[in-house]
């Protein structure tokens, strides 16, 4: 997916304005944080599964420690 969005052209004009410069500036980084923002739910899903994953698989596996452990001394 391509994040960038294209260029936009401007009229051939002279002086461009530090002002524009910094209106068009601002513009982009409020896209670009929406765009972060709508990103949030499915990575706090990820995370979610993530933690899940984890604290079953963690535990099992000590579990499965434990016993090869318990075999090996008896």
């Amino acid at each position: 997916m391509n994040m960038t969005a294209p260029l936009q052209r401007v009229p051939d004009r002279t002086p461009v304005t530090t002002r524009e410069v910094a209106n068009r500036l601002r513009d982009v980084a409020a896209a670009r944080a929406e765009e972060a923002l709508a990103e949030l739910p499915a990575i706090a899903r990820r995370i979610r599964t993530l933690l899940l994953v984890v604290s079953i698989s963690v535990p099992v596996f000590i579990g499965a420690l434990a016993v090869i452990a318990w075999r090996l001394v008896h």
